[in-house]
């Protein structure tokens, strides 16, 4: 059975990295990797639930490797197979399978035909870790690898200006999600003293007991589960971005934001479930989170002009039913749920171009203004107070915009003085100051040690905010985000000694990339004359070896599962002493930010409409 579930994660991974070796005009190769992928997945997930079956349809855990063991913690790939992984194994190897055939002709002639299967296969490898992942660690690094995949995607048609302002926009409200799921581990981590293993969440006595003894951390980890899922799954308050994702192509959206991506939002509370089961007031607030999302998302639906939010909204409305079916433990009832789901809607998005046409003449002849539905029946002024509500989606977005991110980006121009170079000098100086400290004459008193990690960390943030606005030079917001990470790591280790081999893990990976993007920015600036952040410069045209070297460098930045950067960050994290509550929010913080101001970085210098006017420019908006 081992064999098999490695077998899972090696088949969709030999075929991403089998496409990169083609070129775009080699469209039926291309196609038909993801075919024979996509086919061969079939076969192997109808394998693995038939020998489940005849095993008795038992739980199985499958301990692959451990990458790094400490005293405080170990980092294992592991792999858990059960009812749950088996249903949507079945559910995402039989949509892949369609979405690759359909792709085939759908995206004929595209520009971006090889980087469409690439971005394709890379969510495949992400969607099957996640779902067979034996463990948080594990299920975190297929978690990464489709948000990043999302991202990629949304912004496929990057000439123009509107995807990739859509996909940073997903990306920043994927990125709360990211921190909630890892302030989760790092919670159950403190309350259960071991890394957990989705088999010991089979242990209800071991968890009731554990959840008695300390009811408000389980309620807490509950919460940032709930979190993790509402933000994945586009539920209230955070479903505005699930339309803008549909910027993407339509074989794209089908498979990411009408069946699987937008689903793991439920995989994640029925995988978690046994450890808030017993915490009624997080069963409340998913029930309410449900009914909520039910009640906006079905009127904004109604109000919306094309096929595809349609779509997207009425996916929303159903998503919100699971949240109940899973808060009453009707987990089958949600799993059969989702199944005919995802079908309906791949299929809707699948078939919404020639939809659209016979729609309108279904309207234009068959029209009857006088046919009553139960929106005639409610009161006139309520009525327009709905359909201007949901017209401008509760505004939402400005609330998000004007309360959340607006006053982080007034916090990062406060701090805009810090940009010259003597500033940055004494940064420099402090930073090497801080290491020289650590290393010969680490601090022994517990308050000190506070006052020192307290004051790296707010200076680690105040570092990623300037970085996020910085407008003026690429280069710069680039030495201001690598600052910060060695503040960020000072702030984590002073608290107890580390091993050598735990610094350099994180700092190999943090340091050869922040070199080698340096030097593709300063490449680009040089022969660009320049490299400023106030528009979108579209150089991945001219200079697309720079581009990727520059991507590669920021996913190893923001700790995407290629580096080291990835169990550095782990490893950071799990360190963070249990009385230092404040410093994990003051670092999830900065965790939100890295990636959002590093993304900003690539998109505003490489994608885009193309700065130069002999390149083809798309209009701003569509």
């Amino acid at each position: 059975m081992g064999l098999i579930l490695i077998a899972l994660i090696v088949s969709p991974l030999l075929g991403f990295c089998t496409s990169l070796f083609f070129k775009n005009t080699q469209e039926k190769v291309l196609s038909s990797i993801a075919i024979f992928t996509a086919t061969t997945q079939i076969i192997l997930s109808v394998l693995t639930f038939v020998v489940w079956l005849f095993k008795g349809c038992n739980s199985l855990q499958y301990d692959l490797l451990t990458i790094y063991k400490s005293e405080n913690m170990h980092f294992d790939i592991a792999f858990f197979y059960d009812k749950l992984s088996a249903i949507y194994m079945l559910v995402a190897a039989m949509l892949i399978f369609i979405v690759s055939v359909f792709s085939k002709y759908y995206m004929h002639r595209e520009s971006g035909y090889k980087r469409f299967y690439n971005h394709f296969l890379l969510f495949f490898v992400g969607l099957n870790i996640l779902l067979i992942s034996g463990n948080f660690e594990t299920l975190f690094l297929g978690w990464e690898i489709v948000g990043i995949s999302s991202f990629l995607l949304i912004a496929f048609y990057r000439e123009r200006y509107l995807p990739v302002k859509n996909a940073m926009k997903v990306l920043s409200y994927y990125r709360l999600g990211d921190i909630a799921l890892i302030a989760a581990f790092w919670f159950a981590h403190h309350l259960f003293h071991d890394s957990i293993m989705f088999k010991n969440l089979l242990n209800y006595e071991f968890l009731y007991n554990t959840a008695h003894i300390h009811p408000w951390k389980g309620f807490i980890i509950g919460i940032l589960f709930l979190q993790a899922a509402m933000v994945k799954s586009a539920q209230f308050p955070y479903f505005t971005w699930l339309p803008r994702a549909m910027e993407g192509p339509t074989v794209s959206s089908a498979i990411f934001y009408g069946s699987l991506s937008v689903h793991l939002g439920v995989f994640l509370l029925i995988r978690t479930f046994p450890i808030w089961d017993n915490i009624l007031y997080v069963k409340i607030l998913v029930i309410l989170v449900g009914l909520i999302t039910v009640f906006m998302s079905s009127f904004i639906g109604s109000v919306q002009p094309t096929a595809k939010t349609q779509i997207a909204y009425s996916s929303i409305t159903q998503i919100g039913f699971m949240f109940i079916e899973i808060a009453l433990g009707w987990h089958m009832l949600a799993l059969f749920h989702f199944a005919c789901n995802a079908f309906l809607r791949t299929y809707q998005l699948l078939t919404s171009p020639s939809i659209m046409s016979y729609l309108v003449h279904e309207q234009f002849f068959n029209y009857d203004e006088n046919k009553k539905t139960w929106h005639n029946q409610l009161p006139v002024k309520l009525r327009n107070t709905l359909y201007m509500l949901s017209l401008k989606e509760w505004n939402l977005d400005f609330g998000w915009y004007q309360y959340i991110w607006l006053p982080f980006k007034k916090i990062g121009r406060s701090f805009h003085f810090m940009r010259s170079k003597v500033a940055i000098g004494c940064l420099f100086a402090l930073t090497i100051i801080g290491v020289l400290q650590y290393l010969i004459h680490p601090i022994k008193d517990n308050g000190a040690i506070l006052n020192f990690a307290g004051f790296y960390s707010v200076l680690a943030l105040i570092l990623i905010l300037i970085a996020w606005t910085e407008r003026r030079s690429a280069l710069r917001a680039w030495i201001f985000i690598g600052m910060s990470q060695l503040f960020f790591m000072l702030s984590i280790i002073q608290q107890h000694h580390f091993m050598v081999m735990d610094i350099l893990i994180y700092f190999s990976g943090i340091m050869g990339a922040f070199c080698a993007g340096f030097w593709s920015l300063y490449k680009v600036s040089s022969i660009e004359n320049g490299l400023g952040l106030n528009d979108f410069h579209g150089h991945i045209y001219e200079h697309p070896k720079y581009g990727l070297l520059f991507l590669l460098c920021a996913l190893t930045m923001i700790g995407f599962p290629i580096s080291p950067t990835f169990l550095g960050y782990d490893i950071l994290f799990a360190d963070i002493e249990e009385n230092h509550l404040l410093l994990l929010i003051i670092s999830g913080f900065t965790f939100i930010f890295l990636e959002i101001a590093i993304v900003r970085i690539y998109a505003r210098v490489f994608l885009g409409q193309h700065i130069k006017n002999y390149h083809e420019v798309a209009f701003r908006s569509s």
